[in-house]
């Protein structure tokens, strides 16, 4: 076991220890924010045949400024019965297929009604609204890459050239334990010396924005026994484990862990807030012991936790920002510092706003969205200083 690591080397080895993803294979209704494993090509040319963009007429380039019987509709979804010959138009629907002989589509409201038909603009280009067959995409393209989070415009394009199932890496499942005698569900009038159970609720949604739909809520008190029921109601692929992983009377999880056959990683990172931060395994289950103060439970898990499940779905780690800070900066400390931190964009550059706090004052960090990163010492620094971050 390592003790008292650098946070880099820390988040080295979550990655390292975390599994390869695994893939399989969905219902396309089911697909949302999971990665495409296979590419996916369009089965044909998109658009399928010549697409009209407006509700209006097809007409020939040669008929503009000419008054012309209108010989026919056409709706969309609807093969055409009728051609656009010479000297006549044919009525056409946003999305309709255009007739043999369209050579342009005249918006409804550039034509001038009358008895003997539409009167036709002066000019008409070839070509105008009108979207090409096969210009959109071409038979056999990629039309999504391997290794793209479905969202809900990916789903779309995926339904559209007849995809029922892909394949796509599986999600992690997640428990979570909130520990301690003195927490009470958040539903409960406490007496003075509870508090109400915070992290647990945080931590799951969380995982659910890391698109993780099966997250299991438990509770242990301080005992070895809780602890150890706990640990067999929480079957999941990772495991979280909040508060019980400093060095108190109380504080029994690193010992609880290796009882139940997990071995420890590490134990403790140079870094403020989340000194005492635990990672465990046991096989391919994943166990983080995460501090009990809201700040640090919340940073690790952004950190930390979010690392392995995007190794674990498949997603890209996001690159480290850089900012300017909004205002003056003095702090110091022996470990790395990451702070709560409110960021906007200013026009040119990330405007900063570090959070200076406790780690258990969670109502100072409400609209926080990042952590500003700190090397160990003492830093004075003034607006508009150079600093990095990372996102929430």
């Amino acid at each position: 076991m390592l003790s008292f690591i650098d946070p880099d080397e820390a988040l080295r080895l979550v990655l390292q220890h975390t599994p390869d993803a695994r893939y399989e294979q969905v219902p396309l209704a089911e697909a949302m924010l999971r990665v495409l494993v296979r590419r996916v090509v369009a089965d044909r040319g998109y658009p399928p045949f010549d697409r009209a963009m407006m509700d209006g007429f097809a007409v020939r380039v040669a008929d503009a400024g000419r008054v012309v019987p209108v010989a026919g509709e056409v709706a969309a979804g609807v093969a055409p019965q009728v051609e656009v010959a010479p000297g006549s138009a044919v009525a056409i629907m946003t999305g309709a297929v255009c007739p043999r002989g369209t050579e342009a589509v005249v918006p409804v409201e550039q034509v001038d009604r009358t008895d003997e038909g539409v009167g036709l603009p002066r000019p008409i280009v070839a070509g105008q609204h009108i979207v090409p067959a096969g210009s959109e995409r071409g038979a056999g393209e990629v039309v999504v890459p391997a290794g793209t989070l479905i969202k809900a415009m990916e789903l779309a394009v995926l339904a559209a050239v007849g995809c029922e199932t892909v394949v796509v890496t599986a999600r992690p499942t997640m428990a979570v334990i909130s520990t301690g005698d003195e927490v009470v569900a958040a539903g409960t009038d406490p007496e003075r010396h509870q508090i109400r159970n915070s992290n647990g609720p945080m931590l799951g949604a969380a995982a659910r924005g890391l698109g993780l739909p099966r997250v299991t809520l438990l509770h242990a008190d301080d005992t070895e026994d809780a602890l150890h029921r706990a640990l067999k109601l929480a079957e999941a692929d990772i495991v979280l484990l909040s508060g019980g992983v400093s060095a108190g009377r109380y504080d029994l999880v690193p010992q609880v862990l290796q009882q139940a056959g997990a071995s420890i990683v590490f134990h403790r990172v140079t870094q403020k807030p989340g000194k005492p931060l635990l990672l465990a395994r046991r096989g391919d289950r994943l166990f983080f012991g995460l501090p009990g103060n809201p700040i640090s439970s919340h940073f690790c898990f952004q950190r930390y936790v979010a690392a392995a499940v995007r190794r674990l779905t498949g997603r890209p780690e996001p690159a480290v920002d850089r900012g300017v800070l909004a205002t003056d900066l003095s702090v110091r400390g022996e470990r790395t510092l990451f702070l709560p931190a409110r960021v906007v964009w200013s026009g040119d550059a990330w405007q900063v706003a570090p959070v200076v706090v406790g780690s258990g004052n969670i109502f100072a960090c409400v609209d926080t969205v990042a952590y500003a990163r700190l090397a160990p010492g003492e830093h004075r620094l003034k607006a508009g200083a150079a600093i990095s971050f990372e996102w929430m």
